[in-house]
């Protein structure tokens, strides 16, 4: 469960106390740290205090006395998985149609990637934020919520109790998606099922998880550990863990990898083991990315609904910044579809 969020800003003019200088020196170098109108030594002592205080600018203070930039600041993991591309893509178009344009930026290395890029974005002028890169545990929402900055999570949210304010988040059914997938392999006579997991420490992975071991559950069999493989979302790691899947001394009938771009990288290790599918072994994955349908690929998947969930969540950004609906949060999940194709052997 979260821990309750404890939030104190440091003011720029605490900065300035403890510097012993005026705010407006503060000021001076925090924008402009080479600036030749404060000494050197003063300067970096200013950066260091700064520093140490975790001092961070109040965004929301700085965007009364500024217009609006009619841009809005998108935050993804990776271009790297054909996913998040394609969802980026889905806001981006929802966001021209509401007048908005969208600087775009990703953070494939967790917390720290991510608060760079929100903190960059902010200093851009953006009117709002749309993360899809959170994490389960998230200290950047926190800080987010503390400046009061208007912002949606999409795809993917953190885990909250009722001593934490609620947030704005629009994503799938992440539980049930993955139920439907383990329950359709199971009614098709799969009994042992490998498990390739997303990151964990995302409610997409931890979540998908839970709907797999739901359905196991549900149909009287027994979770086996040496079934499930921790992994990451990525297409190497499908390849990789599919060799580990090989290797086993009892091969699993079937193979469910928490994302399409893992189960591209199943069908591609499993291609060159000379393993055929469905034949020898099914494969369903998660996402329903453009490739996924492609002649040749065929890939049963989950279907995320991504033109749905960007529009949602740029439609309730939005609201946020025109104060529409205050006091109102939005929460929707929606419904996954299973999307049944060759690879699982029920076309």
């Amino acid at each position: 469960m979260a821990t309750k969020r404890h939030t104190s800003r440091v003011r720029l003019k605490d900065v300035a106390q403890v510097a012993g200088v005026s705010p407006t020196t503060v000021s001076i170098v925090l924008k402009d740290p080479e600036t030749s109108r404060v000494g050197r030594k003063t300067a970096e002592r200013i950066l260091k205090l700064a520093k140490e205080l975790n001092y961070r600018p109040n965004y929301s203070a700085r965007s009364l006395v500024t217009s609006r930039s009619h841009t809005i600041g998108l935050v993804i993991t990776t271009l790297d998985n054909p996913f998040y591309a394609e969802i980026a893509h889905d806001i981006i178009q929802r966001a021209k149609e509401a007048g908005y344009s969208v600087i775009l930026s990703s953070a494939p290395g967790g917390i720290e990637d991510e608060r760079h890029s929100v903190h960059d974005l902010l200093d851009r002028g953006v009117d709002g934020l749309i993360l899809c890169s959170v994490m389960r545990q998230d200290p950047v929402v926190d800080e987010l919520i503390a400046e009061d900055v208007n912002f949606v999570t999409a795809l993917r949210t953190v885990e909250t109790d009722l001593s934490s304010p609620p947030l704005d988040f629009i994503g799938v059914d992440n539980d049930r998606g993955a139920y439907m997938a383990v329950d359709h392999l199971i009614r098709l006579g799969h009994q042992r099922i490998a498990i390739l997991t997303g990151d964990l420490d995302t409610s997409t992975g931890f979540n998908r998880l839970s709907g797999v071991q739901a359905a196991l559950k549900a149909n009287v069999i027994q979770p086996d550990p040496k079934l499930i493989f921790k992994g990451d979302f990525h297409r190497k790691t499908g390849y990789q863990l599919t060799k580990q899947i090989l290797a086993l001394e009892a091969l699993p009938t079937a193979v469910f990898a928490h994302s399409d771009h893992m189960a591209i990288g199943v069908l591609e290790c499993l291609r060159d083991n000379g393993v055929k599918v469905p034949q020898d072994m099914a494969v369903v994955g998660f996402d329903d990315i453009e490739m996924a349908g492609l002649p040749g690929v065929d890939l049963t998947t989950v279907s995320q609904k991504k033109a749905t969930m960007g529009r949602l969540a740029m439609d309730r950004l939005v609201e946020k910044i025109h104060g529409d609906s205050e006091n109102l949060v939005k929460q929707i999940l929606l419904e996954p579809i299973l999307k049944v194709r060759k690879t699982c052997g029920a076309n």
